[in-house]
Order: structure tokens, then sequence, then C-alpha cells
């Protein structure tokens, strides 16, 4: 059995006892392997895609089954599940949804059962996502608040590590590869079950997976308790301009940027004499758009990393749009580099590398600061004795819920890509550059 955190002495500050640092410790190495594991598979897919799928297919067919399933999980399971969780079967369901995807993409080299295991995948990580958002806010507010920050580095980190590891087992094929990569998966049961320590504020569940998990059986007449659909939505209603708007928006304009305008972002080769760093980055063409995606998972993973590694405050609630507007305002100005080529050639490509960099910058700090406010800072007032299970299950909604934003927008920006890069396309070859041609 796992220690439990004592709730009123970490309530005041998260140091405050002797055992906290060490408690602190182990909560800040779960949630991020928790983040790293969940969003990991999700990168891997993306970055084998040429391998997994003909190449008669589309990638943005990939691209789409690989987010699609995460966003039905998120939109089925804080609204259409009600009473308490049973956390114990849900991580289960995510480790072996996650490893059984990608077993299935490894194994099945026919189209229809490689996208039914990216399918299952995303489906797994949808679900993961917003299970440990929730499962965080069991803990005392502050104690929530870190959790959080490091789930959010962990997804972070996702990027750069899961399009690493792909590059590390590709010698070994799709088959091996993915299998390998596959056992990962257990990794998260591992840091769940056994690094992570418990809350003291879970009432009882008659789910036995999770039954030694629940502590508190003071709650014990409020088991069956459970929100109604009307309850949901009186609790939704207040989130949507300040939380979920921003996020849907921030994540369309993220990635229309990165699947719809980046890829059209090309510039002749650069000289060793003007330009030595990046001549050699850049060797072809095609090498401009890796380079954009290594400099945007880089930052996206130093903004969702800054309210944990250094750390500091999320964005102040009334600033949460202003990573929407800085992210809209990116899109139309590289959306219109992109057809007019009006940047000054000498800074054309470093200009470029600089926006995507803000663009990572802006993405991740608005998941970071929204999660945060909904997990922790808006329950700073409820002081712990106070909790009932209704007040639980409202923080489990309410975060799970927000949560649909971000994966809403990159659905939506996955449907916008394709034609916008087509059509970016064919304005640059009209204007009498045709470099996205030769990609």
């Amino acid at each position: 059995m796992t220690e439990t955190i004592p709730m009123d002495s970490l309530d005041e500050h998260p140091s405050a006892v002797p055992q906290g640092a060490t408690l602190l410790r182990r909560h800040a190495v779960a949630f991020f392997i928790l983040g790293l594991l969940n969003n990991m598979m999700y990168v891997v897919i993306l970055t084998a895609a040429l391998e997994i799928l003909p190449s008669h297919v589309p990638t943005g067919i990939l691209a789409f089954v690989n987010i699609a399933p995460a966003v039905v999980s998120k939109a089925l399971f804080p609204y259409y599940f009600k009473g308490e969780i049973w956390y114990g079967w849900r991580v289960w369901a995510c480790t072996l949804g996650s490893f059984c995807g990608m077993m299935c993409i490894a194994f099945f080299p026919g189209l229809f059962l490689r996208l039914v295991g990216i399918g299952i995948a995303s489906f797994a990580s949808g679900l993961g996502e917003i299970t440990f958002l929730q499962y965080a806010t069991r803990y005392p507010h502050q104690v929530t608040t870190y959790c959080i920050g490091w789930f959010a580095s962990g997804t972070g980190a996702a990027g750069l590590i899961g399009a690493s590891a792909w590059w590390i087992v590709r010698p070994l094929g799709v088959r091996g590869g993915l299998g390998l990569l596959s056992l990962l998966s257990f990794g998260t049961a591992l840091s769940f079950f056994v690094i992570l320590p418990l809350p003291s504020i879970m009432s009882r569940s008659t789910d036995e997976t999770t039954e030694a998990l629940m502590q508190d059986s003071d709650r014990e007449p409020e088991r069956n308790l459970s929100l109604s659909f009307s309850d949901k939505v009186q609790l939704l209603k207040p989130m949507l301009i300040p939380y979920i708007m921003p996020l849907i928006c921030v994540y369309f304009a993220e990635y229309t940027i990165n699947q719809g305008v980046a890829p059209t972002l090309l510039f002749t080769v650069p000289d060793s004499k003007q330009h030595k760093l990046l001549s050699m980055i850049i060797h072809s063409l095609r090498d401009y758009y890796p380079l954009y995606q290594l400099v945007y998972q880089a930052f996206v993973f130093i903004s969702r990393s800054y309210t944990s590694i250094l750390p500091l405050p999320p964005i102040p609630k009334a600033w949460l749009w202003s990573p929407a507007i800085l992210q809209v305002c990116l899109l139309v100005l590289l959306s219109s580099e992109s057809i007019y080529d009006w940047f000054k050639a000498s800074i054309a490509r470093s200009l470029v590398i600089v926006l995507v960099a803000v663009e990572g910058l802006a993405g991740g700090s608005s998941y970071v600061s929204v999660m945060s406010h909904i997990g922790g800072s808006d329950r700073a007032h409820t002081m712990p004795q106070e909790y009932s299970a209704r007040t639980i299950q409202e923080y489990e909604f309410k975060i799970g819920s927000v949560s649909l934003g971000d994966s809403l927008g990159i659905v939506l920006a996955t449907l916008v890509s394709i034609p916008l890069q087509v059509s970016l396309c064919h304005m640059q070859v009209v204007r009498g550059r045709d470099l996205c041609t030769r990609v």
C-alpha cells in the first residue's frame, strides 16, 4: 500500500511537513510519467505515419483518426457517465487500450486494422488525459496545481521523446519498433498504482480495484450521489468563455499552422556563407518542415513546464484569451508570408523559426494555465474539510469537460488544414513560386 497524504498539513503549503518534499517528488515523477506516456503514443504514430500508411493514403487521414476518438472519449465520459469515478478500472482501460492499439498497428499490415488500432490508442489517450486531470483534483488545491503542472510538462516532453523514440526503434520496422514501444503503456499503471501517493479525500467505491485507493469512509452515505446532466450544463456555462473557447481557438490556430501553413513555408536551401548555422541543418526543401516541428515541440515543452520546473504562476484568468489572440495573429501572419513572400529575404527563414517558437509557447502556456485555474486556483476558497462527494464530482467534471477544448480545436484544424495547404501551394504557384511542388 502506498502512503497517504495528510491533507490538512499539505493544504497550507505542500512542504509544510517533513515528508512533504518526498511526497511531492513522487507526485512530480508520477504525473510527469503519466503525461509523457499518455501523449507519447500519439506522437509516435504521427512520426511513423509514412511507414504505417501505404504511399497512396494521405497522412491527413491518419492525423484525423489519431485525434477524433480522443475527442469522443473526452466528450463521452464527463457528460454521459454519472457518479463516482472508478479510477482503477479507468487506468487499466487506458493502459490496455494503448497497448492493444499499438499492437494492432504493429502486427496487422492491412490499412483498415491499422486505422482501428490508431483509433483505439487515440481513445485511450483521450480517456487517460481526462482521468489523470480529474484524479489530480482529489488532492488539496495547491497539490492539485503542482500535479497538473508536472502532468502538462510530461505531455510537452512527449513531443520530443516520442519522436526520438521512433527514430531509435525505426530500424526494427513497424512490427518490431511499435511492438517494443507498446510495452511502455504499462508504465502508466506502474506510475499510478506504485509511484503516486494516495489522496486522503477519496471516498469508498464498490470497485475492488479502486477500493484499496479509497481512504475516507466518512463519506459512505454520499457514495451514490451523482450530478445530473442539467447540473453539468449549469457548471459548464460559466466555463465556456473564460476557459473552453480560448483553448479551442489556441489549438485550432496552432494546428492549422502546423498542418496547413508550415508545410508551405519553404525557401531555397540556405547558402553556407550567408546562413552558416541553417546551412548545417537544412540540406534540402524537405528539411524545413521537420525543423519547424522540432522547434515547435521544444517550445511546447518549455511552456508546458514553466509552472512546474521554474516554477512560475499560470497566466492570470483575465489574460487567458491573450494566447488565443496571439495564435490567431500568428496564423494570419504566417499565412500571408506563405502567399506573398513578403518577409525580408535575409531574415525570412530565421523569422519564421522564431514565430514557430512563439506559437509553441502560446499553445503550451494556454493549456497549463487553463488546467491550473480549473484544478487548483479556482478551488483555493474551498477548505478541505468542506469537501463533499458532490463538491469532488463538480471539480472532476469541470476539469474533465474543459480538457475537451484542445482536442476539439485540433480536430477542426485537421479538417481545415488539408484544403488550406493545397490552396496556399496553388496561390504560390500562381505567383511564380513552385517550391511547394518540389517537396
